[in-house]
């Protein structure tokens, strides 16, 4: 009886694995007939056609160069001699140091250089290296924001001018709105009088006795 009872159990077990083996398989088969479905239709004889190549602008140092030696921010963008050329041309009374103000510091050929500009003279400016000369000053160190001058052992630190805030011009034809003055609180109305009695109404009797 016992033996009878397990040979049933193996045959349904070997049943439900045959039906689960043909369920999985119809699965991908109904999966993979999806996927094709979705996938619009290539025609045999469509190419793909290559992407053109933009020419790649090739851009010289020459071009770098020249930013640097005509700055954006100075009139005209000339080129600014150096310091060297700048002291012969001027003689030797270039002021004093507090003459100079230091509008710019930027690097050329990995060498930093600090760009300054004379105090009440919009065109004359000057460009230093390191260990180059100013006024009777050497210029020590230039960092980020300001450079740090030398002279007789004294050093003197001189910040990096920040730029003026730019302020909006009027606009033409439209003048100014002036302030509106302050309106005087409203005169206190008078309290509303009460209703008078209205007079009594006489009886339509009374009228038509008299």
């Amino acid at each position: 009886m016992n033996q009878k009872l397990l040979k049933l159990q193996l045959i349904g077990c070997g049943l439900a694995s045959l039906t689960l083996a043909a369920e999985w398989t119809y699965g991908n088969l109904a999966w993979n007939e999806l996927l094709k479905a979705l996938e619009p239709p290539v025609p045999a004889e469509f190419q793909s056609e290559e992407l053109p190549e933009l020419p790649e602008r090739q851009r010289s140092l020459e071009n770098f160069a020249e930013i640097v030696d005509r700055p954006v921010f100075i009139e005209g963008r000339r080129p600014i001699a150096d310091a060297t050329t700048a002291d012969a041309a001027a003689g030797p009374d270039l002021g004093q140091i507090d003459d100079w103000a230091l509008i710019g510091i930027y690097n050329k050929d990995r060498n930093p250089i600090a760009l300054f500009s004379k105090r009440n003279e919009a065109k004359k400016f000057q460009k230093l290296n390191e260990s180059q000369s100013i006024s009777g000053w050497t210029l020590k160190q230039i960092l980020a924001d300001r450079v740090v001058l030398t002279q007789a052992g004294q050093e003197k630190a001189v910040a990096l001018r920040k730029p003026r805030p730019q302020t909006k011009p009027p606009v033409p034809g439209r003048p100014p709105v002036p302030p509106r003055p302050a309106q005087p609180p409203a005169a206190m109305q008078p309290p509303p009088k009460p209703n008078e009695p209205s007079p009594p109404v006489e009886n339509v009797e009374n009228i038509n006795d008299n």
